[in-house]
Parts: structure tokens; C-alpha cells; sequence
């Protein structure tokens, strides 16, 4: 069904699970939100006494039996969510092994999955360069075969600016939701600003912040030139073990940076290491940040 991105048994696996959105989102709306799968539809909210013309089936007849009343049982409509799926297609996803595009593009299908599977409401947005492409609006578990090929058919980009990029997502005016946003956060100008803006419209944001292991552990050293996969730009460096540890320093000051960023905007910050599974990806790591339950 999804391809070649991920195995069907996983999809059977994930679809027990569910999106776990704040409450105070204004991105719910009236409708049906199964959690973990359930399939009932209406939670027990309140009562009222009984009125000529109700409906026998709604009448508490537990209640009935201790006080010898008749009360009609009150249901309080679950909720259904728009999941927004930002999906950075820039150069700089296409680096390791297995990519970072890969690995985003696998949680991608995932997250489509379960949320059709909750009858909540999907949209895939591909970053490419400073341009958007947003896919129409999916819901329910008979258009997943669609959406997924959506996901799988994301285009690569060359360059990348994700402020740009972001920024048409914004200039969209999206319906309110879950924006995820899969990217390895490289980008010439600062986006933290658009994310804001995403907050500011109401909506429950993520980011999924995808890196590889030669990013995270690089195994390189000598002399070198360095070409970016992006611009072209050339730089020649000279790799010593103190250079390589004062990048281990830099990186993981920025990786602080940007957790940090985020959690002051209550955005959710999820890190992914594209040499991990899928499957341990979501089924643990993005369980654990508290993306999915």
C-alpha cells in the first residue's frame, strides 16, 4: 500500500495508535476522534430528564432502577484533527545512509496512516526550495492508498529556504490542526520566526528534526574539500581531532538551540537519527516525545 517506504505489517502496527494533540488546540473541530483505535463514537457527557418524542435507547436505565426517573444520556461529540505534514525536500535531506529524506518521508506515511486510521483529516505539504506543494484533503482510511503515493512521490529539490518555504505554508491561511514538520532544520535564514507564526495561528506544531550519522558522528579526517549539496559552494578544511571535536561541540550546542527554541514556543521536539529504523522511530521515539500515543 505505501510503496516501497514502509512495510504494510508496520501500517497494521501503527494504526492502533493515534495523534496526540493538545487539548486547548484550537486546530479540533466537531466530528469523531477514535483514540488508539476505538471504534465507538460518542463519550457519555451529561443528563437530562426525560422529554416526550427521546430516543428509548438513550434513556439511563441503570439510573432509572436507583431512582426511579427516567433520564436521557447526554453525549459530547469526540473530535477530529487536520494533521499538516511538512515535509523538507531540500539537497540536504538526500545526505546519508539511509537519507534524511528517506527517514521523513517513512514517519511521513506513518503519521498519514494513523491518522486516517483515526478519521482525522491529512495534508501533505512538500518544502522545495522557497516553494510549497500541498497535496488536497485526505480523510479516512479509503484514501490512504492515495495519500501514501502522495508522500512517496515528493519531489527533491536543490536548494532549500525553509523561512520562504514556511512561509507560503502560512500565507495559505491552513485549516487549523497538527503541523509536523519533517526537516534537518539547514537552512541560510533563521525559520524559527515562521514557526511562531504557526503557533500563532492556533495551531499544535511539531518538529521532527531528522539527522544523519555522518552528521552526528562524521568519520572523515585529513585534508578535504567540503561541497555544499545545495549552493555548490566549495571549502577546503583540514580535519584534525580537535577540529572534529569542536564540531561535536558546535553541534550539539545547536541541536540545544533549537530544542530549546522550540520548547519556549511549546512546540514538540522530536530528534531522529535517519540511521534508525522505522519501526523504532514510531514505535518508540515518537511515542516517547509524545507525538503519537
Amino acid at each position: 500500500m505505501a510503496g516501497l517506504l514502509v512495510a504494510e505489517a508496520l501500517l497494521r502496527r501503527a494504526e492502533r495508535l493515534a495523534l496526540r494533540v493538545r487539548p486547548n488546540s484550537r486546530g479540533l473541530s466537531a466530528g469523531e476522534h477514535r483514540g488508539r483505535g476505538h471504534s465507538s463514537s460518542l463519550e457519555l457527557s451529561d443528563h437530562r430528564a426525560y422529554a416526550p418524542g427521546d430516543d428509548f435507547r438513550r434513556v439511563d436505565w441503570n439510573a432509572f432502577a436507583r431512582l426511579d426517573t427516567l433520564n436521557v444520556k447526554l453525549a459530547e461529540p469526540q473530535q477530529s484533527v487536520v494533521l499538516h505534514l511538512l515535509v523538507d525536500r531540500s539537497a540536504s535531506m538526500e545526505f546519508g545512509t539511509p537519507t534524511k529524506a528517506r527517514m521523513a518521508q517513512q514517519i511521513a506515511a506513518c503519521l498519514t496512516y494513523v491518522a486516517l486510521s483515526q478519521v482525522d483529516a491529512v495534508r501533505v505539504h512538500g518544502l522545495i526550495g522557497a516553494r510549497l506543494s500541498s497535496s488536497p484533503r485526505y480523510v479516512g482510511k479509503a484514501q490512504a492508498a492515495e495519500a501514501l503515493r502522495r508522500v512517496h512521490g515528493l519531489v527533491a529539490g536543490r536548494d532549500t529556504d525553509l523561512d520562504a518555504a514556511l512561509a507560503a505554508f502560512v500565507s495559505c491561511h491552513p485549516e487549523p490542526g497538527l503541523a509536523v514538520l519533517l526537516s534537518d532544520w539547514l537552512s541560510p535564514s533563521d525559520p524559527l520566526p515562521r514557526l511562531r507564526q504557526l503557533v500563532a495561528l492556533g495551531l499544535d506544531a511539531a518538529l521532527v528534526h531528522i539527522l544523519s550519522d555522518a552528521e552526528l558522528r562524521p568519520q572523515f579526517a585529513g585534508d578535504l574539500e567540503l561541497v555544499d549539496s545545495e549552493t555548490g559552494r566549495r571549502r577546503r578544511v583540514g580535519l584534525t581531532s580537535a577540529t572534529l571535536q569542536a564540531y561535536a561541540q558546535s553541534l550539539e550546542r545547536w541541536q540545544a538551540r533549537v530544542r530549546d527554541e522550540c520548547r519556549a514556543l511549546a512546540v514538540r521536539y522530536v530528534p531522529v537519527q535517519s540511521v534508525r529504523s522505522i519501526e523504532a522511530v514510531v514505535l518508540a521515539d515518537l511515542r516517547r516525545y509524545g507525538l503519537l500515543e
